[in-house]
């Protein structure tokens, strides 16, 4: 495929953030040295995807990973997929950074697991990967960076074995839609269509002061195009969940504020009654879909 300027910024961006995530004291969200000491980065929503792909139990979401062909695709530096692979998955982490697939590398290192790693483009994805997966996993901040939704959608059908699930856990187009909402709500990215913004900044959603300077291509999908994506693909869709709450803020731009039992909620305006907040928009969904 040929490449882009929008591209080539994004390429840009996510090879800066590959070198720099995990490795700042201002990072507030990769920290490595959890993972390499058993934990996991990993959100109640992501579990909680894992564990209805699998069968597993809630209290225990990565329990019937063991055994199974699971491509992290769109891996960035492979926190996720690296605790899979302790669990006992098969793990394969794909992305277009050869430093973000190098860093993933690094860490299963060190957390003694074994992981395979592809360098490629989420939107044509090798021949050789084609029908090998139990699971594809994509998880926040994945599809946003991709064009054309209905091809990367086939791309995911192609490399899951018939009756392999597709587990698909993103920011929701409503969240993804808003700019800022002090002093006033500003949108600057439509619902959906696949309408393109493009954005000059510094730092990365997990660290606001890291080195980095980018400038970035996002792509509008609405959740509706999302589902249809997965249908014209050849899979069934099992599962779709809104989630009015995130354990963490993915943006890193505060737009979503901190509730009292300790997550992070989107509300807009007030209640009806007086000195009342508004009520939490959705922030997240969660996708299950089956290959047929």
């Amino acid at each position: 495929m040929t490449t882009s300027a929008h591209e080539a910024g994004n390429r840009a961006f996510w090879e800066q953030a590959a070198a720099t995530h995990g490795t700042h004291a201002g990072d507030r969200y990769y920290d490595l040295a959890k993972v390499v000491a058993g934990g996991t980065l990993m959100t109640l929503h992501e579990e909680g995807a894992l564990a209805a792909a699998t069968g597993a139990p809630a209290d225990d979401p990565l329990s019937r990973l063991g055994g199974l062909s699971v491509l992290h695709l769109q891996s960035h530096i492979g926190v996720d997929g690296v605790v899979m692979a302790r669990a006992g998955a098969r793990v394969t982490c794909a992305d277009w950074s050869p430093t973000a697939l190098r860093r993933a590398q690094e860490l299963a290192a060190q957390v003694g697991v074994r992981i395979e790693t592809v360098e490629c483009d989420a939107r044509d994805l090798p021949a050789a990967l084609h029908g090998r997966f139990d699971l594809v996993y994509v998880t926040i901040g994945a599809i946003c960076w991709i064009d054309d939704l209905d091809r990367w959608m086939r791309q995911v059908a192609a490399v899951l074995r018939p009756g392999g699930v597709l587990v698909l856990v993103e920011l929701h187009p409503l969240l993804q839609m808003l700019e800022a909402r002090v002093p006033e709500i500003v949108m600057d990215l439509p619902y959906g269509g696949g309408a393109a913004g493009t954005w000059e900044g510094s730092g990365t959603y997990a660290d606001p002061d890291a080195p980095v300077q980018s400038s970035t291509t996002c792509y509008a999908h609405s959740l509706g195009e999302i589902v249809t994506g997965a249908v014209s693909a050849g899979m069934r869709v099992d599962r779709l969940v809104e989630h009015d709450a995130l354990d963490f803020d993915p943006r890193g731009d505060d737009l979503v504020t901190r509730d009292e039992d300790g997550r992070l909620r989107l509300r807009l305006g007030r209640g009806r009654e007086e000195g009342s907040r508004g009520e939490p928009l959705p922030v997240a969904f969660t996708l299950l879909a089956t290959r047929a």
